[in-house]
């Protein structure tokens, strides 16, 4: 064939006939998508505070999509056994994983199976919440610089919770950034944690704003400090920050959702568009304020370069602090 033009456009032809049949089914099945029950799943026990928010966003989001989504609870081992049953699930937008800051601390803390680097999509980021620092009530320091005096005066006899990545890693960085031994106990869960706080066995711990205020304002702890990087935090607005005095530390969670990494863009594309209108939703603003969390919503794109900045902060913190796995 003397026409290259020609000859382009006819091999492109039988290409497309040969490919057509081929590549139909897979466009067409995420055009659909969803035909069926969709699967949320949360790394957390039924009743904690990611189970509530994913129950809310789950309850809106079947409205939108005309198909249940179902809650799948799957704690455990940091939220690793959940996000590996995700990763191992097919790639067609029926499994999503409730996410976590747990996606961008645990490939440094312990040796996965998988990587959530690589192996997890981004839809989309829904809220944001920090923690604040809380002491038991007979501790004497009712400041971070009264704490760190004291930890420097009776080195390994301050004691601080660590019942997850977060809240330990705000221990690990109160001993680095404060140059003071403090002893940091481990915990399986939050609220064995905090049952010890109330009780005295344990002088410090970070908590999530939103579980700690009904506790603190019953008197079982006291709050000295938030994790923001200034003072002025909607559920503690006169407490100041750590950061006020150790520069630096500064400690948030997030909650989003993701999904296997070779889910359809249309489908990636319809999720966030939905999850986009949930967040919007002044029921559901209203709900997740009455709960302590803040809506901090990102796309897709959004939320990639949030996990990226996440990812590279997380590895410098952890090797800073030489923290470990539980």
């Amino acid at each position: 064939m003397n026409n290259p033009r020609a000859f382009r456009a006819a091999c492109a032809l039988v290409l497309a006939t040969l490919l057509g049949p081929v590549a139909a089914p897979a466009v067409s099945a995420a055009a659909a998508w969803p035909e069926r029950p969709v699967k949320l799943v949360v790394p957390y026990p039924a009743g904690a505070g990611a189970d509530t928010t994913a129950r809310l966003v789950g309850e809106k989001l079947s409205a939108r999509l005309g198909q249940p989504v179902v809650i799948e609870n799957r704690p455990g081992a940091a939220t690793n056994i959940a996000m590996e049953w995700v990763v191992h699930q097919p790639a067609d937008g029926y499994a999503l994983f409730f996410a976590l800051p747990t996606v961008v601390q645990n490939p440094y803390l312990y040796k996965l199976r998988f990587d959530p680097r690589t192996e997890l999509r981004p839809v989309a980021k829904l809220t944001e919440v920090s923690f604040v620092l809380l002491a038991s009530s007979e501790f004497p320091a009712r400041s971070v610089p009264e704490l760190l005096k004291l930890a420097a005066e009776k080195p390994g006899q301050v004691s601080c919770g660590s019942p997850g990545a977060t809240p330990g890693l705000g221990c690990e960085l109160l001993k680095s950034r404060g140059n003071v031994d403090i002893t940091v106990v481990p915990y399986k869960g939050n609220a064995p944690a905090l049952t010890d706080l109330a009780g005295g066995q344990i002088n410090l711990l970070f908590d999530l704003v939103s579980s700690a205020k009904p506790h603190v304002a019953a008197g079982r702890v006291r709050a000295i400090a938030t994790t923001n990087s200034k003072r002025g935090d909607p559920q503690f607005p006169e407490l100041p920050s750590v950061a006020e005095t150790l520069p630096g530390v500064e400690l948030t969670a997030w909650q989003g959702v993701m999904v296997p990494a070779r889910t359809p863009d249309a489908v990636v594309q319809r999720l966030e568009r939905e999850l986009a209108a949930v967040m919007a939703d002044p029921d559901v603003q209203a709900r997740l304020a009455a709960n302590g969390l803040t809506r901090s919503f990102e796309d897709a794109a959004r939320f990639r370069q949030t996990l990226a900045r996440e990812f590279t902060r997380y590895e410098k913190l952890i090797r800073e602090t030489g923290m470990k796995g539980e």
